[in-house]
């Protein structure tokens, strides 16, 4: 039996064929938790997450109840996501600005991926147009405010849907994961 497994293990390793090392873990496998967004049954309304405004003017309005929120963008209300002007691009998917926004309390790194929940369907991101990626990350300490917010990091992403319905995100850092739940309308 061992001669065997010694016969079998030798004829895999072929001489001038290597095997490819493994890939080095990234930053974001750290952070990549198994996904907990809640299911819907066919019919059933889509659990909102709550929102708010944080003050009068141009602020965005904040979805999720943090360190992590989705923005909302264009007047968009109460966890919406408004695809109304979007055209799709060549792969069928429609796009919106969905920037993030993090509380300063948390410094760290931030994992971002999602699904459509109340039927199949799935979600792309992009951190800049022409990109179709199934999850975003950025390092501790990202913010892309300009000029930087006092309170809040802001961080640039795209959402791209294929159909309008009831979307789950999940937000991932070294301290806490959140669930925001958003309507795409269209």
């Amino acid at each position: 039996m061992l001669l065997a497994s010694l016969i079998g293990m030798v004829s895999l390793a072929s001489p001038g064929v290597s095997a490819a090392p493994p890939a080095p873990p990234s930053a974001a496998d750290a952070l990549r938790r198994p996904l907990h967004l809640p299911k819907l049954k066919r019919g059933a309304r889509c659990p909102l997450s709550p929102s708010h405004i944080r003050s009068a003017g141009t602020q965005p309005r904040l979805n999720g109840r943090g360190p992590a929120f989705l923005a909302g963008v264009g007047g968009a209300g109460r966890a919406t996501i408004n695809m109304i002007f979007s055209s799709p691009d060549r792969q069928g998917w429609y796009g919106q600005k969905t920037p993030w926004v993090i509380s300063r309390k948390y410094k760290g790194p931030l994992l971002a991926r999602g699904a459509r929940i109340d039927r199949r369907g799935q979600v792309r991101f992009a951190y800049a147009y022409g990109q179709h990626l199934r999850e975003l990350y950025w390092e501790a300490g990202a913010d892309q405010g300009s000029p930087p917010d006092p309170d809040y990091r802001f961080l640039a992403a795209e959402t791209l849907v294929r159909a309008r319905g009831c979307y789950a995100f999940q937000a991932d850092g070294t301290s806490f994961s959140t669930v925001i739940v958003m309507r795409v309308r269209g």
